[in-house]
């Protein structure tokens, strides 16, 4: 028992307990909830004084104890606990609920009373939270500190982006320095603060260190602006013991592998980074980032950090936001001020789009009047800067260490705004003007000087030059104003005056400035002499430009310029060269760039201490030998001066010329002599910069010396043509055309080792290492190759090449960029090695690789296993016909140098992982250009393929899905042409390739029936496409494309992949049957905004066999048609839409259908694809009858359950052309179809805007009322050549004539141009109510809407309509309240243009007329601004004389050749106005009336007219004429009248009456004779006696084959002007048959006539011209010469001669026959005014005179022969021209000074 005792009872001890406890929950329950609530409210206390104390910790940004937050969390996790647990309702009964109560309250009490001692064992420190951490609950400063977060500029953005990029890239292969470098006030410090804040609010660091360093940098502040950042003050004053306990800090971040970015604001002097704490390397996870004005700082701090540097470029706004960002600050619009937003488009050009300075202006004008604006942009223009603005420039400018830095940067201020200055003028003017220190040669100076520019680059005060100007650099237009505005304030080292304004007379400075000035550069563009003061005794560099050759100096201009050191002209056409000796002291530099030089170049070897002297592209013919004294010219430039002739003995004495540059302009040749090239070949031993072309003997090469060459461009055997790397200019170049043998003697391959560039044709070469430097011993080949520095090789037409490069020269070639092989038969290698194949060759920087026309091309490298091109870009292979591919599949075997079954162009180990660009043409055997096995994952970055003219290819991606997808992950262009074994693009689905894919372009592929053969059903989920970016499909000259989509299984789903297509264009496919296969397809288009569909498809075989029913029914009457249709059951009809619905849509199987050809070229079903479709072309769309079907929901539908949305409601421009068989533009039941449109707003069709219709014969008319409606926003009307239209609106086709009674008469009320033209059988525009027999008011509410077309038409244009009546109906009169423009022409039936007959329109009982209605209100034409008729032969007038009132704005009439025209305003027959009353046309200028056989008179009642504007009248051609106006006719402004021979004066105005004696025969049909009683005159109002200006085009004199009789001649006293153009009857000018004179006659200008004289005299008299000024003659072709030497004394005052194009001229002046002149053989003929002289285009010309009188030109100073390829000499004669400097030929100017004229032909 004891045992069992001792057993059982600690047992039941311990079962006692727990029952106990049991028990106790069940019977204290309520005890211990309210126990655990009390101890809750405790709780809760502590918890609102912890939330306290963390707000305020929060707000103040002090520490929170890591705890707290989770502490809180676990509050109220207790909370939600204590809320669950209650007693107060639960039963006494319910004993279970009042256990599990108690139990769960003493669980919760123990865990608050864990809270409660967990929260009073919390210690606050409130220490302040170091501000660089990131993980703080402050927000970051950025977005209050001026992130700027509203100023997000597009151009920004990638900048932003890749600077983030950097910032994201982990430690591996990252740079861990990046700079933002930028010129000051760019925006570097805005967009770092955007930077600091993504990167916070990504969390990309846990530390951001934020330190401004400045320009007053001080170390001690900047150790403690980063302690503050890292959390803890700096005690320590020593400066290396502060860097100590940095480092430590950094370094214990480190080592817990935190992340910290330290960002160094405004950087401008190095920082060592060790004084900061930061180690060098800099550890993992560690960022640098800078800001600064000076790139050179930053990679010196990167050098310190032993870290990468990535330099990110921050540049100026674009123009278009910097406008926008300067109105937001000014606080003005485009809309609203558009003054005041023209001016700041000004201001901020010249603020040069800089972000601060527009900040710093506009806030300044923000409210400020207009004329505060227009002086600060003056200010601005005269370089006078805001002082903020100033002192941005400033302070980097000061910041430049070394004066030449200074120097150049002040040189570069020289030059105009936006130029783009030669960093070689730079160096040439330094060295003049010795501001580089330490240099002694040309070639030292230039490295002085490319040093200055890349520092001044650094520094962000200068700019990289422009695409093709990659040896300039540029100068922001706010720091050319500093130094315009620095360098003109007189100071220590004097001024400058810059003056590069239009208007020269504008400057003003010399007086003030003449002693201290320095250096002057001017823009001398209308300045024709300089100032007689311009006196500059401290000269030391004069600038001038672009002064035209009327500009002279006096010949003392350097007469006190003695310190005169560089001169420098550009496109001066008279440079003011120095002929003295007063500035040849101190003159070393002088340049004359595109300079004519029209004086005489010898007395530049005067100035005998000149060291640099350039001509380059000036019009310098001979280097004198005067030029031997130059003993001191080290540079001597004649770049692009050709046909130059050097004298004997001048290279020989230039002892010091260091640098030679010879190249000529446009391939044409220097005129170099056997002596020239021995001289030198001597010279060439001193030569360290040489550019020549060695054309013709090669044997001249090999005296030549290279031993000192730096710099060179040589070519041999050919010109030299800048070989180019896309916009870079390689420095050293050779081109060299020769072969092999020759190339070795003249050892230009010793140049090889320092050439860049080099274009090789050399005969007798196998491979490259042939023509390399010889090695000691000739069997071994030399162990370094001397292709090392090559960056360009270019090798053509090498007829023995095999192989390019050995393995020893391929291994070399780690600098070339650029290789392009060409024209080569025999190369079967790119690279030959002997080798095992194992080795590989790297080309490390190659980017552009061509190869072409290299027909026994086996492989690139043909034992090689792997060629890496880590840089290629772009590939073209062209002309290789032993490829079948380009890259190979895993079993093409490559040792073999036979032609595998697949050949191709690379190994599979090949890498080219940057290609973008592949370029494959005309490779015949071509079948792929991958296989379907190859791993296409080194090809992730090609953007561009182009593959044209590769006929074996069948299939153009013909891989597996998968590598597809990695494709068509970059590809964005595919170009496909001539390849006419091509069946598909793509062998499976191409979904894969419209992610990225932007342009499509397929041409002349002759196989191709389908673009996208999408088989639906084998589509799955992952190949459909995420985001689509196709934008363009052209499709052109594909025989058997038959549609561009083709789709199976597609059910009723709509498919996507196309969202982003914009325009499709489809062109001379004359198999093209539809867009989408089958119609019914519904696509997701939605960007698509353009269709152009020209001369496609084909007419079917069943359009042929009925093509003679259809012209039978074409004979069919109007009312036949019109019964037949009415005839039609609905059943017939919807049958009939049937058979053209099975037409449309094309089933799945072509062969159920034995015609597909559509009939219609956008069925209803694709509408709604199409729905975003702004243009639609269709051109020459054979077979196609309707252009838009439209169909309404099944009868069987209840219309008013429909809903149908509107069709292409963004149509704006709809173009038709050439189609043939189109009967419709729009097909569709209209009653039906308008219930169920939505309101106009979203209507159908509602946004179109322009109607273009060309040559469409079938076509009837344009559209119905009904569909007018719709056109509300129709603005342009253009119809042509369509000789099927009868009208323009025509409700034929209704049948329902109740539809009209709803239909409103406000149509088209935006139109504005009507153009109707050659449409032969139009009838009326409007339509009326053909067809429907309505009452008359119903008929004339029709025509009312119909006619609306005329009604709101701005410009009505009417041409070739034979069969048009009249132009605006009688029941539209009164509406024309916006016609402006109205142009009617050669409209044959037109009777009327304002009808006002009674109607008789169809429709009405036969033999009734439509009476005139009482309402129909008189014409009215209130606007109507322009009124021309031309060529309306039934037209007897124009206006009745009701109208006249409603032409207030009338500015021009004109009527032309209108044989029945009588008057031009008609009486009425109804009551006439009485004759008092005054007809007014107050703004007509222009009057014109041309060829009116029976026009009598503008108006014969007996009104009283006044015309207050009218300045021109012209009535020429009308014989019948006898009176203007009967009543008087005032016209104030009006002095002369037009007729068809010219202006006359006219003293009588238009009151003027003509005698005749057979009036009555004349009058107007409805005039009656007795109220025709004129008075009578003895002549015309105007003849020969006041004409002033004889004007005549086309002109028949009727008389005979003079203009001017000798009689008329006589009268010309008042002539003026003579102009005659195209009057092919005429021979002659003037006849005069005595002495006569034309005594104000001073300009004759004659142009294509066939005349043989200008001026014919009889024998012994005389025809004067005293007045003449100026003849040109133009196109005469059969005149022989101009004048006698007779006819030249007469010419006192002529000036200008001008001759051109006039085959038969062989002379200007014909010399007296022998026999007639031995008294004048040496008398002279003298031209005494004649100045401007050209001859152009004379083909037959021998001479300006063959006789042998002498001439002189007193006053000559501009002559210019061009294309007169017979001219042997000028004159035969003596000849003076004292003022002729130059001669211009062929577009250059030629020094005549010192050589005879003669010497030029």
């Amino acid at each position: 028992m004891e045992v069992v005792s001792s057993i059982v009872g600690p047992v039941v001890n311990v079962l006692t307990v727990h029952i106990t406890q049991k028990l106790r929950n069940l019977t204290s329950s309520a005890e211990h909830v309210k126990h655990m609530k009390i101890r809750m409210q405790f709780l809760d206390g502590q918890r609102a004084d912890n939330e306290n104390h963390v707000r305020a910790n929060s707000g103040n940004n002090r520490e929170i104890p890591a705890r707290v937050p989770g502490w809180l969390k676990d509050v109220e996790k207790i909370k939600e606990d204590v809320d669950k647990i209650s007693s107060n309702d639960i039963g006494c009964f319910n004993v279970k609920k009042k256990y599990l109560a108690g139990r769960n309250a003493l669980r919760v009490t123990k865990d608050i009373e864990g809270l409660i001692k967990e929260s009073s064992d919390i210690i606050w420190s409130d220490a302040q939270i170091p501000f660089g951490r990131v993980d703080s609950k402050r927000p970051a400063s950025t977005s209050t500190s001026g992130g700027n977060t509203q100023n997000v500029f597009d151009s920004r953005v990638k900048t932003f982006n890749d600077a983030l990029k950097l910032l994201q890239q982990n430690d591996d292969d990252a740079a861990r320095v990046i700079a933002l470098c930028g010129m000051g006030g760019v925006g570097k410090t805005t967009l770092m603060k955007q930077l600091k804040e993504a990167a916070h609010d990504n969390k990309m660091f846990n530390w951001i260190v934020d330190v401004v360093i400045g320009k007053a940098s001080n170390l001690s502040t900047i150790q403690k602006a980063i302690a503050a950042h890292i959390g803890e003050p700096l005690t320590e004053t020593d400066e290396t013991l502060r860097a100590t306990y940095l480092s430590k800090r950094f370094k214990g971040f480190s080592e817990r592998k935190e992340k910290i970015l330290v960002i160094l604001d405004d950087v401008w002097e190095k920082i060592k980074l060790e004084a900061i704490g930061l180690a060098s390397p800099l550890p993992n996870g560690f960022k640098l980032l800078l800001t600064s004005r000076d790139a050179n700082i930053c990679r010196q701090i990167a050098v310190d950090a032993d870290s990468v540097l990535e330099v990110v470029r921050v540049d100026v706004l674009e123009e278009g936001e910097a406008q926008d960002f300067f109105s937001r600050i000014a606080g003005i619009s485009d809309e609203r001020d558009r003054d005041l937003y023209k001016i700041g488009c000004g201001i901020v050009k010249k603020c040069g789009c800089l972000p601060l300075a527009i900040k710093l202006i506009a806030a300044t004008l923000n409210s400020q009047n207009e004329f505060v604006w227009r002086r600060t942009l003056k200010c601005l223009k005269n370089n006078d800067l805001d002082k903020n603005v100033q002192e941005i420039i400033e302070i980097s400018y000061k910041n430049l260490k070394r004066e030449e830095d200074r120097a150049i940067f002040l040189l570069c201020g020289l030059f105009p705004e936006d130029s783009n200055i030669p960093i070689e003028d730079l160096t040439r003017y330094a060295w003049g003007l010795k501001l580089l220190k330490q240099v002694s040669t040309m070639e030292d100076a230039r490295d002085s000087t490319q040093m200055s520019v890349s520092n001044l680059k650094n520094a962000y005060l200068l700019m990289d030059g422009d695409r093709h100007h990659t040896e300039s650099v540029k100068m922001h237009d706010l720091v050319l104003a500093f130094v315009v505005n620095t360098v003109s304030k007189d100071g220590e080292d004097g001024c400058c005056i810059i003056h590069h304004e239009d208007d020269f007379s504008k400057w003003s400075e010399a007086d003030s400035k003449s002693k201290s000035c320095k250096q002057i550069s001017l823009a001398c563009k209308g300045m024709s002499k300089f100032p007689c003061d311009f006196r500059f005794p401290n000269l030391s560099l004069l600038k001038l430009m672009h002064g035209d050759d009327s500009l002279r100096a006096s010949q003392d201009f350097y007469a006190t310029m003695e310190k005169l050191q560089v001169i420098a002209f550009e496109r001066m056409e008279y440079p003011l060269v120095p002929t003295s000796s007063q500035c040849s002291t101190n003159l070393r530099t002088l340049c004359l760039h595109e300079c004519s030089l029209m004086f005489d170049l010898a007395c530049i070897g005067n100035l005998l201490n000149l060291e640099v002297l350039s001509f380059a592209n000036s019009g310098i013919t001979t280097i004198p030998s005067t030029f031997k004294n130059l003993k001191k010219l080290r540079l001597l430039d004649v770049t692009g001066c050709y046909s130059l002739v050097i004298d004997d003995g001048v290279l020989k004495s230039l002892v010091e010329l260091e640098e030679l540059y010879m190249i000529p302009y446009d391939q044409k040749t220097c005129c170099f002599t056997d002596n020239n090239y021995s001289e030198l070949a001597e010279r060439s031993k001193n030569l360290r910069a040489l550019e020549f072309e060695f054309i013709g003997d090669n044997a001249h090469m090999k005296n030549m010396s290279h031993e000192k060459l730096e710099r060179f461009k040589l070519s041999v055997g050919c010109s030299f043509r800048e070989v180019r790397d896309y916009v870079h200019t390689y420095e050293n170049s050779l081109k060299l055309v020769t072969n092999r043998e020759e190339l070795l003697k003249s050892k230009m391959n010793e140049l090889f080792k320092v050439t860049e560039a080099l274009h090789l044709q050399v005969n007798g070469m196998n491979t490259l290492e042939d023509v390399d430097v010889e090695s000691p011993h000739p069997q071994h080949p030399p162990r370094n190759s001397s292709f090392y520095n090559l960056r360009s090789l270019v090798v053509t037409r090498c007829a023995d090449l095999r192989y390019l490069f050995t393995l020893n020269v391929a291994t070399t070639l780690s600098k070339l960029e650029y290789l392009e092989i060409s024209g080569c038969p025999n190369m079967e290698a790119v690279i030959h090695t002997e080798n095992d194949g194992s080795d590989i060759i790297k080309f490390s920087n190659l980017k552009y690789l061509r190869l072409a026309e290299l027909p026994n091309l086996l492989h690139f490298c043909n034992n090689v296993d792997v060629i890496e091109l880590p840089c290629l870009m772009e590939l073209k292979l062209g002309g290789l016909p032993k490829f079948t591919s380009i890259y190979p599949d895993n079993a093409t075997s490559f040792g073999s140098s036979n032609i595998s079954p697949t050949q191709s162009f690379l190994n599979e180990q090949d890498a080219a992982p940057k290609l973008e660009k592949l370029v494959v043409s005309n490779m015949e055997n071509l079948k792929e250009i991958w296989p379907p096995q190859f791993s296409i994952s080194n090809l992730c970055t090609l953007r561009e393929l182009t593959v044209e003219g590769c006929g074996s290819i069948e299939v153009m991606f013909n891989m597996d899905f998968g590598e597809i997808e990695q494709l068509s992950s970059s590809l964005r262009s595919i170009k496909v042409k001539k390849c006419d074994s091509l069946v598909k693009l793509f062998s499976c689905n191409p979904f894969p390739f419209l992610n990225n894919l932007q342009e499509l372009e397929v041409e002349r592929c002759d196989s191709v029936e389908v673009i996208f053969d999408i088989d639906m059903g084998c589509v799955g989920e992952m190949d459909k496409v995420s985001s689509s970016r196709l934008r363009s499909i052209q499709l052109k000259y594909l025989g058997k494309l038959r549609e561009v989509w083709r789709i199976k299984d597609a059910g009723n789903n709509l498919i996507h992949g196309f969202e982003a297509v914009e325009s499709i264009s489809i062109e001379d496919c004359e198999g093209f049957e539809n867009l989408i296969t089958p119609a019914t397809t519904t696509f997701d288009m939605r960007a698509l905004k353009q269709v152009e569909i020209e001369r496609c498809g084909r007419e079917s075989e069943s359009d042929e066999s009925e093509s003679d029913e259809l012209a039978e029914s074409e004979e069919l009457t109007e009312s036949e048609e019109l019964a037949e249709s009415e005839e039609l059951t609905e059943s017939e009809a919807l049958a009939e839409s049937n058979q053209y619905q099975e037409i449309t849509v094309l089933p799945t199987s072509r062969e159920e259908v034995n015609d597909g050809i559509s009939k219609v070229a956008l069925p209803f079903s694709l509408l709604h694809t199409f729905h975003n479709l702004h243009e639609l072309v269709l051109y020459d769309y054979k077979a196609v009858e309707v252009v838009f079907e439209i169909t309404t929901p099944s009868s069987r539908e209840s219309p008013h359950n429909t809903q149908q949305p509107p069709i292409l409601p963004y149509l704006e421009d709809l173009q038709l052309y050439n189609m043939g068989r189109m009967s419709h533009v729009w097909k569709c039941s209209w009653n039906e179809f308008l219930f169920l449109q939505k309101p106009q707003s979203q209507s159908s069709f509602h946004n179109l805007t322009t109607i273009t219709m060309y040559e469409c014969n079938s076509i009837k008319y344009l559209f119905s009322p009904l569909m007018a409606k719709l056109l509300s926003n129709l603005k342009k009307i253009h119809i042509s050549f369509c000789d099927g239209i009868e009208e323009v609106v025509s409700n034929r086709d209704d049948k329902d004539a109740s539809i009209y009674s709803h239909t409103t008469t406000t149509f088209f009320p935006h139109l504005d141009t009507l153009r109707l033209n050659r449409l032969r059988n139009l009838k009326c525009i409007g339509g009326g109510a053909n067809g429907i027999s309505t009452g008359i008011h119903d008929q004339l509410k029709l025509s009312q809407a119909s006619w609306s077309l005329c009604q709101y038409a701005r410009e009505i244009s009417i041409i070739g309509c034979d069969a048009l009546s009249s132009v605006i109906p009688w029941y539209a009169e009164g509406q024309m309240q916006k016609l402006q423009v109205l142009n009617i022409r050669d409209c044959k039936s037109m009777t009327e243009v304002f009808e006002t007959q009674e109607i008789n329109k169809s429709g009405t009982d036969a033999g009734k007329s439509l009476p005139r209605l009482e309402y129909i209100t008189t014409l009215k034409l209130p606007k109507l601004k322009i009124l021309k008729i031309q060529g309306c032969n039934l037209l007897e007038h124009i206006f009745t004389f009701s109208t006249l009132q409603s032409l207030t704005q009338l500015e021009e009439l004109k009527v032309k050749h209108c044989k029945a025209m009588e008057v031009i305003v008609r009486k009425e027959n109804e009551e006439q106005k009485t004759a008092s009353d005054v007809v007014v046309f107050p703004h007509l200028k222009s009057l014109k009336l041309v060829n009116l056989p029976n026009f009598v008179g503008f108006f014969l009642g007996k009104n009283e007219f006044t015309w207050p504007a009218l300045e021109k009248v012209v009535i020429s051609e009308c014989p019948q004429i006898t009176v203007f106006t009967y009543g008087q006719s005032t016209a104030p402004k009006l002095n002369f009248i037009n007729t068809s021979l010219g202006k006359h004066s006219f003293e009588c105005g238009l009151n003027f009456r003509v005698k005749t004696t057979s009036h009555q025969a004349r009058l107007p049909s409805y005039e009656s004779t007795s109220s025709y009683c004129p008075t009578t005159m003895e002549r015309l109002p105007w003849s020969y006696h006041n004409l002033i200006e004889a004007d005549m085009y086309n002109y028949n004199p009727g008389g005979g084959q003079t203009l001017f009789s000798s009689d008329e001649v006589s009268q010309l006293q008042k002539l003026e002007t003579v102009r005659c153009s195209h009057c092919r009857d005429i021979e002659e000018i003037f006849d005069s048959q005595t002495d006569a004179e034309i005594p104000n006659l001073r300009q004759v200008d004659l142009e294509r006539l066939d005349i043989k004289y200008i001026w014919k005299s009889k024998q012994g008299t005389t025809l004067k011209f005293p007045n003449l000024t100026r003849l040109s003659i133009f196109g005469c072709e059969s005149l022989e010469y101009v004048f006698t030497c007779l006819m030249v004394g007469s010419l006192l005052q002529l000036q200008e001669l001008h001759i051109s194009w006039c085959s038969s001229m062989k002379v200007i002046v014909k010399g007296e026959e022998e026999e007639e002149c031995d008294a004048i053989v040496n008398a002279s003929v003298v031209f005494p005014c004649l100045k401007s002289l050209k001859l152009n285009y004379l083909k037959s010309l021998e001479g300006f005179c063959k006789g042998k009188e002498a001439f002189e030109f007193p006053s000559l100073d501009t002559l210019e022969i061009n294309y007169c390829e017979e001219m042997r000499v000028f004159t035969k004669g003596d000849l003076s021209t004292p003022k002729l400097h130059a001669i211009s030929k062929r577009g250059r100017k030629y020094n005549i000074q010192n050589r005879l004229l003669n010497s030029f032909f």
